[in-house]
């Protein structure tokens, strides 16, 4: 990539595209630009630089940061504590993807990352205590009645644990959380909150 690079360039574009079949290249190009500013050029970001963009597009609600480390998790596939440029366009069309719109690929893709979010420690299941960490996250940062009515987060993150563990053995594996999700698609939208 380079510092130099302002532009993706044809091949390597063309091949992001590719990955990100909900993405136009107008759109590719603007977000490589807005990327290579928020990454000072480097074509990738750390963790902290990470979640600081995520605090700048919330307004400044430090809060926001615990989500935002857990989605930095989710896009660094390659888990080499940065996230470059492909990383980070494929993660964004996967979470930007319509759940009910999208294509079975892409359904189970969205799905598997928003487990990869909730998946702290990367055991390929996901606790009660996982389960409050982000629902808390996310209800210091949006209004709460969205989405927990009159629960208090704990609450509502232990109802929607109790709905998925099938087996009640205290995890959840990505088989469950994938049937829940089916039926709930909170589990997956209310990771995305949208900066207020």
């Amino acid at each position: 990539m380079g510092n130099a690079s302002t532009r993706p360039k044809g091949k390597y574009l063309n091949e992001i595209i590719s990955k990100c079949t909900n993405l136009e290249i107008d759109d590719a190009v603007q977000i490589f630009k807005d990327f290579q500013r928020q990454s000072g050029g480097k074509g990738k970001l750390s963790e902290d630089d990470f979640v600081k963009v995520y605090i700048e597009a919330f307004h400044g609600k430090s809060e926001i940061a615990a989500l935002a480390r857990n989605i930095f998790h989710s896009f660094d596939t390659n888990h080499n504590g940065f996230v470059e440029f492909e990383e980070f366009v494929v993660g964004l069309s996967v979470t930007e993807a319509c759940l009910v719109e999208a294509d079975q690929e892409m359904r189970i893709k969205k799905m598997k990352w928003a487990f990869d979010v909730y998946d702290k420690d990367r055991s390929n299941t996901i606790d009660r205590h996982e389960m409050r960490i982000i629902v808390r996250a996310v209800a210091d940062v949006v209004t709460v009645e969205l989405f927990l009515g009159d629960e208090t987060p704990d609450e509502f993150a232990d109802r929607l644990f109790k709905e998925a563990d099938e087996n009640n053995d205290g995890k959840i594996t990505f088989e469950e959380f994938k049937r829940a999700a089916e039926h709930n698609d909170t589990l997956v939208n209310m990771l995305l909150p949208a900066p207020v």
